[in-house]
């Protein structure tokens, strides 16, 4: 299993006075039982300081679905931490922060309490919002992406 096979899974807990979402990277699994093994987390995504800042969220349009989108995207991307890669925090990029907002808007707004994104599909989604920004100067992780082609045209 190469660094590219993961899934980003988030996960709004129910009925929990405590609650924080959680976004889990998890092992890409094939097949009807993907989801029924119970070794496929590889690491949880973290909001810097989500004490004062708020945690992860989506569902809505807002602080918690844009800070998930900028930790999903800067590690889709290998950036590193989205607090300090031009996302967030201190010096923003402005194309990564546009990138941010329009994933937000257009992926995790449109999420329920639990779902699972392909790191292949955002690569996939961003490669396309590059292309309609007109931006060419990409990202490392979007330069060596595979021709889509399909057999069905």
């Amino acid at each position: 299993m190469t660094k590219q096979d993961r899934i980003y899974h988030g996960v709004r807990p129910v009925g929990d006075d405590d609650w924080q979402c959680r976004i889990l990277v998890e092992k890409r699994k094939l097949g009807p039982t993907e989801r029924q093994v119970d070794d496929l987390v590889l690491y949880e995504l973290t909001p810097k300081d989500a004490e004062a800042l708020g945690g992860f969220d989506w569902g809505y349009s807002g602080s918690g679905p844009s800070r998930a989108a900028d930790s999903i995207l800067a590690d889709a991307l290998g950036l590193g931490d989205p607090w300090s890669s031009g996302f967030a925090g201190g010096r923003v990029d402005p194309v990564l922060e546009a990138l941010s907002v329009d994933f937000a808007s257009d992926v995790l707004i449109q999420c329920c309490s639990e779902w699972r994104l392909s790191r292949a599909g955002v690569l996939r989604w961003c490669r396309g919002w590059y292309a309609q920004q007109g931006v060419n100067d990409l990202p490392a992780a979007l330069v060596d992406l595979p021709e889509l082609t399909s057999s069905r045209l």
